[in-house]
């Protein structure tokens, strides 16, 4: 008699979970009796806010927490039948990467740093299918294809550092999709992808479930993102689901306050005035970053990438100038490059300094006045350092400050200025939530009183609520101390919220610049506008465009 289950059974079944972090008094009760089921084919959605507990439910499907420190005090998980909670880790090896597969949020931290694309991406067919490696190979040339990476096809043997964020999230949904897995499980699969390669991504899992008959458990905090892909929703606060049912349901009309505080979470809002004759605090002509392409046992130069290819533009004070484009259009090349964290050639003046031909101890007193915060605030804090040392670290540099009491008061006035409390510079980063981390990393630029912020992404790896905090404190920042920024972003509503001038980069050329308003009211180039309608129509798809 065969055990395999009814086909009107959900192919996976979550009931009453639990999951905890540590024991006795230091317990952290991350997931609390969570309930959901997704059946063969259909999407569930999974959406909260960062400490939820969205992505330690969906580690728990593939038990991939950290035992014994992580640990599940009760419930079950059954896929296809079978109980996951009592599989041994052999039979857990091989559904994983098989019949189960995880795309996971951050792709850089995910992918060995020193094995190339195709290796890793190779790795799932070898070890799963047993294929030849002439065979593999061209499986992974196919899959890098579907997820919209020709480019990287001749550059197979590159590590995953040479990619931009988003291709490097693309790699990982390649390697996720090798096996064509039963259920797939993308935890914020689109958070580090550019608007249209967003849009590509989604309409691909939504093509892949229809052919395969693929399950998807997504997580997210872009509820247009929920409401395109998902049949159904699930509603995360503090552990516990607070809602859930049908998307149109719980989006238009929900019945928890927490489920209505999502909803209304959103950037928006102008950025302040800024008088149009003010001066010119960075600029750039001619601006081009190369990187070359080596191949051969002597790595000989046979071409170059031009990431940031002859960009002309200048910032003023207290306005903002937004950079937008595809993943890999070079946008952080270029914010990298004004304040010269990258090589580049072409022209680049900071308040009327020419600062291109500079060395470093020519260069270090204006590092003061030029500041960056990356996309990462999690990579970019040492977690050896303490949050005041992290804050304080510029001032010990530029010898600013005087004695070790002024040093923390100055501390503690960064901190109060991006929210945060003083006492808070005895703890480190991991004791803080993605949203406090960026407010930390604005401190850490801000504390030294700069003239001009390059903001790389920001927002995109926050959760609405939070992208609307950042966008509102920037906006204060900004109107308060005169503040010019270079803002870099994918996400479009955060750019109209913020800049007063916009740079459309496609492959490293300007394609359009002009004021914002003008520009989102009526793009000239075909691609701003297909950038636009991806942006936009996205998320005003109220009738859920890709439904499971």
């Amino acid at each position: 008699m065969s055990d395999a289950p009814p086909p009107t059974s959900p192919l996976l079944s979550v009931d009453g979970l639990h999951a905890s972090f540590g024991r006795g008094e230091g317990e952290i009760k991350a997931v609390r009796g969570v309930s959901f089921d997704i059946g063969r084919g259909e999407t569930v959605c999974l959406v909260g806010e960062s400490g939820s507990g969205k992505s330690v439910s969906a580690l728990s499907v593939m038990r991939l927490l950290p035992y014994p420190r992580a640990w599940h005090p009760g419930g079950g998980i059954r896929f296809a039948g079978e109980d996951l909670m009592t599989t041994p880790e052999e039979r857990l090896r091989q559904l994983r990467g098989d019949r189960m597969a995880m795309i996971f949020q951050e792709p850089l931290t995910s992918l060995n740093p020193l094995h190339s694309i195709e290796r890793q991406v190779s790795e799932v067919l070898l070890l799963h299918k047993r294929m030849e490696k002439d065979a593999a190979r061209e499986r992974v040339v196919e899959l890098l294809r579907l997820v919209g990476l020709d480019e990287a096809v001749d550059r197979l043997h590159a590590l995953p550092h040479e990619f931009s964020g988003g291709q490097q999230q693309r790699v990982m949904i390649a390697m996720a999709l090798a096996n064509e897995p039963d259920l797939l499980i993308a935890d914020e699969p689109t958070t580090a992808v550019d608007v249209t390669i967003q849009a590509q991504i989604l309409g691909l899992l939504g093509e892949l479930q229809a052919e395969l008959g693929m399950a998807l458990l997504l997580i997210t905090h872009d509820l247009g993102i929920a409401r395109r892909m998902a049949k159904r929703v699930c509603v995360m606060s503090e552990g516990l689901i607070v809602e859930q049912g049908p998307v149109a349901q719980v989006f238009d009309d929900p019945r928890h306050a927490y489920t209505r505080h999502l909803l209304a979470a959103e950037p928006e809002g102008r950025p302040p005035a800024a008088p149009e004759a003010a001066p010119v605090v960075m600029e750039a002509r001619d601006l081009r970053v190369w990187f070359p392409i080596k191949k051969g046992v002597i790595r000989r130069v046979i071409g170059h990438v031009k990431a940031v290819d002859g960009v002309n533009l200048e910032v003023r004070q207290g306005h903002t100038l937004g950079i937008v484009g595809e993943s890999g259009s070079g946008k952080s090349s270029l914010g990298r490059a004004l304040i010269r964290l990258d090589s580049s050639e072409g022209d680049i003046r900071f308040a009327g300094q020419d600062i291109q031909g500079l060395g470093w101890k020519a260069l270090r007193p204006l590092r003061r006045q030029m500041q960056i915060v990356f996309q990462d605030p999690f990579g970019s804090l040492s977690p050896r350092l303490s949050v005041g040392q992290i804050v304080g670290e510029g001032l010990k540099v530029h010898d600013l400050g005087g004695s070790y009491e002024e040093r923390r008061a100055l501390i503690g006035e960064a901190l109060v200025e991006v929210g945060l409390e003083p006492a808070m510079m005895e703890r480190y980063p991991h004791e803080f939530s993605g949203g406090q981390r960026q407010r930390i990393s604005i401190a850490r630029a801000l504390v030294l009183k700069p003239k001009f912020m390059v903001l790389d992404e920001p927002t995109s790896a926050l959760d609405m609520s939070v992208q609307a905090q950042i966008v509102d404190l920037l906006r204060a920042l900004q109107e308060r101390y005169g503040l010019a920024y270079l803002f870099i972003s994918h996400d479009l509503r955060v750019v109209r919220a913020l800049a007063h001038e916009i740079i459309v980069l496609r492959q490293g050329k300007v394609v359009e610049q002009g004021p914002a308003d003008a520009l989102f009211a009526d793009p000239a180039e075909a691609y701003t506008r297909a950038l636009m309608a991806a942006a936009f129509d996205l998320r005003a798809d109220e009738e859920g465009a890709v439904r499971s």
